[in-house]
């Protein structure tokens, strides 16, 4: 269950109504990788694998599926919740393992796309967004590849949970070399492009503004990075020959759009 009834007060017009809210629930959980204790997060119950192997594959943990041997949901007598995870690539079970450092390249593809596919993408985003629209609490991110399918969609109360989501969908279909573009409902932080980085994905869109940092790096990665991503407008802020216009009236793709 991801949802809880509340019975709250609210005030309207300097009057007090009784009302009932849905709120977005929010649990401990606990990743242990090869028996040693690697993380702890709140997060949206519901999808704990997903988000253990995007969580994986984000740290550098894990490169494939493959890598994984077994991954087992677990509740102590404490009642915290608790995912055991087995990987191939770190030796056997014990094994201590560190936090590796990932070497991001840039991104080597460029295939563009016109804006009536991003204003599509955005559309079946927010059509997507079930748990936001009933708690107004949670974060969404949703990933297609460069065929212009959505292959993964994610909510959690974490962004960050909600981007491993998405990847752990991705990647346990053996299709991350296929994602090309991401939409997340947050802001574009170092934290978020660097996600975007180890996905391989050519183009990352938010709703909210980048920090100075996820300028930088989606710059240096080669990756267009789109804020402020609206119905009918956005903001480029790297990389835009990317993005192609339309011709006006027709509906049909034109030129790269270009600074002036």
């Amino acid at each position: 269950m991801r949802i809880l009834k509340h019975q709250s007060s609210t005030v309207k017009e300097d009057r007090l109504f009784a009302a009932e809210y849905t709120l977005a629930i929010e649990e401990l959980l606990e990743i242990y990788v090869n028996d040693v204790r690697y993380a702890v997060t709140m997060r949206s119950p519901g999808d704990d694998k997903h988000l253990v192997v995007g969580f994986c594959f984000s740290e550098g943990l894990v490169d494939r599926w493959n890598d994984f041997v077994a991954i087992e949901h677990y509740e102590s007598v404490e009642t915290a919740h608790r995912l055991m995870v087995t990987l191939r690539a770190t030796g056997k079970p014990g094994t201590r393992v560190g936090k590796p450092s990932i070497d991001l390249q840039p991104v080597a593809r460029h295939d563009p796309i016109c804006l009536d596919e991003i204003w599509r993408f955005k559309s079946l985003f927010d059509h997507r967004q079930e748990l936001f629209t009933l708690t107004g609490a949670t974060h969404s991110v949703a990933m297609f590849e460069r065929t212009r399918r959505l292959v993964a969609f994610a909510e959690d109360i974490g962004r960050h949970n909600a981007f491993d989501k998405a990847m752990g969908q991705v990647l346990c279909t053996n299709r991350m070399e296929q994602a090309y573009l991401a939409i997340v409902s947050s802001r574009l932080s170092f934290e978020m492009v660097r996600k975007a980085g180890r996905s391989g994905l050519q183009i990352l869109c938010g709703l909210s503004a980048p920090t100075s940092m996820a300028v930088t790096m989606a710059e240096n990665l080669n990756i267009t990075l789109i804020g402020f991503l609206r119905d009918r407008s956005l903001t480029l802020y790297t990389h835009p020959e990317r993005i192609i216009a339309n011709h006006f009236g027709t509906g049909n793709c034109g030129l790269p759009l270009r600074k002036k």
